[in-house]
């Protein structure tokens, strides 16, 4: 199981923060190691993320997919992110231009592995990436994300608009892999983060 980082704090005493330059270089240093299946685990600067975090009492906010396509040669991410839903992005922009701007991610990002993970699950967990693409995050996850925070209760908002770590465990339930819950109906990348099988690779950014 990895170190469950409770605060943002901790995680940048632990791992101190890189220039871009850097970021940029340490990226392409491992690019070639990424695997399908692998998940990036982001730390915002947004106001949600900071909402998110004290409510998993974790230092991470968000968590997505690698998706590898070794006959075109590319890394994807896949990942559900609010007012845009499930999308698929090149692995790259993250430490290039994740919102637009020609700048790495607003945060830190780090990379992981599920241990023991087959070809079959692998892909079975791409079928299930490609499948949803396009499918929304609801806007009331806003909403959502506060009622868990504040009630943490079971079951009452229920639908098939994934938030990013309802996808990532979805996805891994897809290939008969189960992962873990903090409580009743609330899964953050935080409670995902502390699974047992998952091993950190390194930080990104």
């Amino acid at each position: 199981m990895l170190k469950n980082f409770t605060t943002k704090k901790e995680l940048d005493e632990k791992f101190p923060k890189m220039g871009i330059r850097n970021i940029k270089k340490n990226y392409e240093n491992v690019r070639n190691e990424f695997e399908t299946g692998d998940l990036i685990f982001f730390s915002g600067n947004h106001w949600l993320s900071s909402l998110i975090r004290f409510r998993s009492k974790a230092a991470w906010s968000h968590v997505g997919i690698v998706i590898r396509v070794n006959e075109i040669q590319r890394i994807f991410l896949a990942e559900s992110i609010i007012e845009v839903g499930v999308r698929l992005i090149p692995l790259s922009f993250v430490v290039k231009n994740y919102d637009g701007y020609n700048k790495p991610y607003n945060g830190r990002v780090g990379w992981a592995r599920y241990t023991d993970l087959t070809k079959e699950q692998a892909l079975k967990i791409t079928e299930f990436c490609t499948d949803n693409l396009s499918k929304q995050y609801d806007r009331n996850e806003y909403w959502r994300v506060l009622w868990r925070t504040v009630f943490g209760r079971e079951k009452i908002f229920h639908d098939q608009k994934y938030s990013c770590a309802e996808y990532v465990y979805e996805a891994f339930k897809t290939a008969g892999i189960y992962l873990k819950y903090e409580r009743g109906d609330f899964i953050s990348a935080g409670g995902i983060w502390e699974n047992k099988k998952i091993e950190m690779k390194r930080m990104i950014i």
